[in-house]
């Protein structure tokens, strides 16, 4: 192997091996940013059917309690 392919190997191969944990990283950025706005979505859905279980527990309350005053 002439001196010329040797380097041009061991330049190859640092780059790769550089680019690598580069990629990783912007993997992991990627599925946490991903990740974040799934939880932000599913805390607000969360937070509404919260809202709407007491808006339906109030008017059962409501309604139960008119009954209870009629008999």
């Amino acid at each position: 192997m002439s001196r010329q392919d040797a380097e041009k190997r061991v330049r190859d191969t640092y780059t790769r091996v550089q680019t690598k944990p580069h990629d990783a990283e912007v993997a992991a950025k990627e599925a946490a940013d991903k990740m974040r706005k799934t939880s932000a979505y599913m805390s607000l859905w969360f937070f509404i059917s919260l809202l709407i279980g007491a808006f339906a527990a109030s008017y059962a309350a409501i309604f139960g309690g008119q009954q209870r005053d009629m008999y």
